[in-house]
């Protein structure tokens, strides 16, 4: 095929590296989870990206941490959760029905800046608690117009 007729994403894949992995570079294909009993909470802090190509990793990962622990109210963390995406969202949302459905409550503490304008975005942010507890608030994009000064 003619060089000139091939679309964008006919060159991409034409010139793919080996090994057939197309993804989105340097996202881990693992999420890394941390669990810990803080106050009577289970906090999990999430610190890696959470994407298309990690979410069922991310997804597992999360809910054995869940599943290890009984506490009421769950801390997720994601302070150093630096990217996430539709499917991302999708993997949260799927967390906060294993609770609801445990009776248990899921609170998303320290969400990043990025994490935040897609919850903002797709107005998850009224479907999720958000708690910070330091003094980047701020700093985080809101899906409410500023006022006009």
């Amino acid at each position: 095929m003619d060089q000139h007729r091939q679309s964008r994403a006919d060159r991409r894949r034409l010139h793919a590296e080996p090994g057939g992995e197309e993804r989105r570079r340097g996202l881990p294909l693992n999420v890394t989870c941390l669990s810990q009993v803080v106050d009577g909470d289970l906090v999990v802090i999430v610190r890696d990206p959470i994407a298309a190509d990690n979410c069922v990793a991310a997804r597992d990962s999360i809910l054995n941490h869940l599943r290890e622990h009984r506490e009421k109210l769950v801390r997720l963390d994601l302070s150093a959760c630096t990217y996430i995406d539709t499917p991302g969202l999708t993997v949260l949302v799927e967390v906060k029905k294993f609770l609801v459905a445990e009776g248990r409550a899921l609170v998303l503490e320290n969400p990043s800046r990025p994490v935040m304008r897609m919850l903002n975005i797709t107005m998850l942010n009224r479907v999720f608690s958000v708690r910070y507890t330091n003094q980047d608030e701020h700093r985080i994009p809101s899906s409410y117009p500023r006022p006009k000064d």
